[in-house]
């Protein structure tokens, strides 16, 4: 046998392989370059998932309450709507209420969903609905970040301990690790507002700044900007503020302005609203990331996971923070206070939502 002829089966068995490999390791791209990365080496496995369609998603999230939320909700909306695979979209919303999301998954499986997502209240109220979800072997595609604390098929997240540790630190370097610093929270007992302020909760600890006050505003405009009345009121002295979300922080400028008090610096976040408000005031400030696209991210990763594509255990968005000299970058003078970006909305879909 020649040496041409011993050679040819192993190169033609390892370009085969190679082959395989290569399909497998063709990622689905869930958000632009930069805006969300893969935390995780695992991928499932190629037709793991794969499901003839029309599909039927079921989506069960945990509730509304702000302008980011609903304009996720959008977002993932018309991501599905883009689709002509998708036969049906099921969308609940648990209004903050374990019980009732606890029900809105269960009926959500009697529909026989081909596949399940899930933004949790908390992992406690999530893990048992995502497993009883995996024992029927529908795929869950979770909104958060949990690891092996649940059974997820995949998880999509982004802000948590990254959002909270950003705004940390920049207080921690605008007051040289001096001062007296309140924090606004957001709504108790969600796992997301948890995160962002233990991540917030490392930078200032570490610097040695003091924490005065701190309150849960539910990261509302109406609430914060109560919250923060009363505070300034008191008279009580503050070098800086910390908040968990930006319409907080667009309140608390609002209420300065309206006092007359010398503004202090104040964490913020990408939030068309906030910059408006950055940029009139002056306010030092810096403004995390937490892109609205997610709600199209977990839609992407679900239609790949019905279309049989690997798709990866785990991924994250942690762009770096808005400064002040990025703001012309970003801020849209022709839209309104309640957009957020990044956005994977149309230009013209922008227009017509945020039109001011």
């Amino acid at each position: 046998m020649s040496v041409v002829k011993k050679l040819k089966a192993p190169l033609l068995a390892l370009a085969l392989s190679c082959a395989a490999m290569c399909v497998q390791a063709a990622d689905v791209q869930l958000l632009p370059d930069g805006l969300l990365s893969p935390t995780s080496t695992e991928q499932t496995k190629p037709d793991a998932f794969k499901k003839a369609p029309p599909w039927r998603i079921g989506v069960s999230f945990a509730g509304v309450g702000n302008s980011w939320i609903v304009q996720m909700i959008q977002e993932m909306r018309q991501a599905a709507a883009q689709n002509p695979d998708i036969g049906q979209f099921i969308f609940t919303e648990a209004d903050w209420k374990p019980a009732k999301q606890v029900a809105d998954v269960e009926d959500l499986l009697t529909k026989k969903v081909d596949l399940l997502i899930i933004g949790p209240i908390s992992e406690a109220i999530g893990a048992p609905l995502i497993a009883k979800a995996a024992q029927r072997g529908i795929p869950v595609v979770t909104f958060g970040a949990y690891g092996r604390g649940t059974q997820s098929t995949t998880e999509i997240m982004a802000g948590g301990r990254v959002f909270g540790q950003q705004g940390g630190e920049f207080l921690c370097q605008e007051l040289k690790g001096k001062g007296k610093i309140w924090a606004f929270r957001g709504v108790p007992g969600v796992d997301e507002e948890q995160l962002r302020y233990d991540g917030f909760r490392k930078a200032v600890d570490g610097c040695g700044l003091t924490i005065t006050n701190e309150v849960f505003g539910d990261w509302s405009y109406a609430k914060g900007k109560q919250l923060c009345e009363n505070l300034l009121l008191s008279g009580q002295p503050v070098d800086g503020i910390w908040f968990s979300g930006a319409e907080m922080t667009r309140a608390c400028i609002d209420v300065f302005k309206e006092t007359g008090k010398p503004l202090v610096p104040m964490t913020g976040e990408a939030n068309n609203g906030f910059l408006r408000a950055w940029k009139s005031s002056g306010v030092k400030s810096v403004a995390p990331m937490f892109t609205p696209g997610l709600g199209a991210a977990v839609v992407r990763a679900s239609v790949a996971l019905l279309r049989g594509e690997p798709v990866y255990r785990s991924y994250f968005s942690a762009p770096t923070p808005i400064t002040r000299d990025q703001l012309d970058k970003y801020y849209r003078a022709d839209l309104n206070d309640a957009y957020w970006f990044p956005s994977t909305l149309p230009n013209a879909m922008l227009t017509q939502m945020f039109h001011r």
